[in-house]
């Protein structure tokens, strides 16, 4: 498996995973093609397979220069369904977790749907802990825990 950097080239898988991962919460092309022109401030990754894209991650981060405070967030992540269960979203994290540390990032935090149970296992398993509920978070009114771990 090989994680690099996205590039514009990958929009189209990357849309179709997020897609089949996420229905009728599924971001627009135009999102991601935001995120792709905000290099300075966010870390965007996918996973390839022979040299299919099969996943991607991105985390966007701020820091307020004026009391050096700084904030990383996981904005999304998906893995391809014929691919879940095979350690790519675990290596996806893994590797954007050490390029926020790098960029001196202390905390990441992130939003997850109370009933996606597989995610929260996986956030669990890489040290992330539930901080409080945030009700009505989704779209559709559902709510999400917050969740945060330290990015070392």
């Amino acid at each position: 498996m090989d994680i690099r950097p996205a590039h514009a080239d990958d929009l189209p898988s990357i849309v179709r995973i997020e897609n089949k991962s996420f229905d009728r919460d599924a971001w627009e092309r135009d999102l991601f093609r935001d995120y792709l022109a905000q290099s300075a401030r966010s870390v965007f990754l996918v996973a390839a397979i022979d040299r299919q894209v099969v996943g991607y991650a991105l985390a966007f981060h701020s820091r307020a220069f004026h009391n050096k405070a700084s904030r990383a967030e996981i904005h999304s992540i998906a893995v391809a369904p014929a691919e879940r269960g095979q350690g790519v979203a675990v290596a996806l994290l893994r590797r954007i977790l050490a390029l926020l540390r790098r960029r001196g990032f202390q905390t990441v935090s992130l939003n997850v749907r109370i009933e996606n149970k597989t995610a929260i296992g996986l956030y669990r398993k890489l040290g992330f802990e539930r901080v409080r509920r945030v009700n009505g978070y989704y779209e559709d009114g559902a709510p999400a825990w917050r969740m945060r771990r330290s990015a070392g």
